[in-house]
């Protein structure tokens, strides 16, 4: 990581990073073939980032898609994770953002 004056980054409980007095969010953006490969990245990452992406086919594009928005989100409850938006790429792919739940 980079230091800030001496002192060295830190990410806080919600995943921030903290440069000094500048907060940045950590994200990554994935795109699956498969409910597997989909399971294996989020249980490894969700703890690392803020929040992730996934890429996803619209259905009218691919019939199987390689996974469907109820695979991901139900993958994504699994993991402790909720959805929060979604962001068209272009006319054939969308992706889906998932984050943590915070703590009750």
């Amino acid at each position: 990581m980079l230091g800030y004056a001496g002192k060295q980054d830190a990410r806080d409980k919600n995943g921030l990073m903290r440069i000094g007095s500048i907060i940045e969010k950590s994200t990554i953006v994935f795109e699956p073939e498969n409910p597997t490969e989909l399971a294996k990245f989020l249980k490894a990452n969700k703890g690392k980032y803020h929040e992730i992406w996934i890429v996803l086919t619209k259905k009218e594009i691919a019939d199987p898609q390689p996974v469907s928005f109820i695979e991901a989100l139900t993958e994504a409850k699994k993991q402790g994770l909720i959805d929060s938006r979604t962001k068209t790429i272009s006319d054939q792919q969308y992706m889906l953002r998932f984050t943590k739940r915070r703590a009750k």
